[in-house]
């Protein structure tokens, strides 16, 4: 899937010429350092008395290496963190329900936030260039997550620029029908103006710009 609001940088585009991939040790411990460090980003400088007690993976569909996040979480498991956020479009989980099953050997410290794209085969469609047919998977994914044990919610781009009102009330429906709190506690998100964001919008309206930022970035001068 490709959301046409993604933040992420432009590996996800172009894993094979931009990013670097590392192993489960590798991300565990960076994690692991990143929180020890605690907050460090300019203009949060009244929060850096803040101790970082939880970890969280998102962006770029974190199920997508099945066995290298298993291993993450095992990592994970016994480290002294209390709380993993995994973060998922729930394609893989709403397929595999032995993925699930798998993931939930972890649920002490697992909590899964399910991110939806759509509540229409045609919204999903247009905003991730899937196919329709698969936008039930991510309330499957749920549902699965829930009947094993694992603690999850829901999460969606509601912003009423990319979704339209009907389409919410819909999910919403649909979210209650698995468990009403779900429908309830509906973490809603609204479009922020990162580059790689406006970027993207921009190419999915604009073959032209399309082509052009796909060739600049084969030649590795976007950053």
């Amino acid at each position: 899937m490709r959301c046409i609001y993604c933040w992420s940088n432009w590996s996800r585009d172009f894993p094979e010429k931009l990013g670097s991939f590392h192993s489960p040790k590798e991300v565990a411990e960076r994690l692991f350092q990143v929180a020890e460090k605690g907050i460090t980003s300019p203009g949060w400088e009244h929060f850096r008395y803040l101790k970082i007690e939880r970890l969280r993976l998102s962006g770029c569909e974190p199920t997508l290496g099945k066995r290298h996040l298993l291993t993450l979480l095992k990592y994970v498991q016994d480290s002294k963190y209390p709380l993993f956020i995994l973060e998922t479009n729930g394609m893989l989980l709403g397929s595999d329900r032995d993925y699930v099953k798998e993931l939930s050997d972890f649920k002490e410290k697992l909590y899964v936030r399910v991110s939806f794209k759509a509540a229409t085969a045609e919204g999903l469609r247009q905003r991730t260039g899937a196919m329709g047919r698969y936008y039930q998977l991510p309330f499957k994914a749920l549902r699965y997550l829930l009947e094993e044990g694992v603690y999850a919610r829901a999460a969606a781009m509601t912003d009423l620029r990319v979704m339209p009102e009907e389409e919410r009330q819909l999910l919403l429906d649909r979210l209650g029908k698995i468990h009403p709190l779900l429908a309830d506690n509906l973490e809603e998100e609204q479009m922020d103006s990162y580059d790689t964001t406006i970027a993207r919008l921009r190419a999915a309206n604009d073959i032209e710009y399309a082509r052009m930022l796909e060739k600049k970035l084969g030649g590795g001068t976007w950053s």
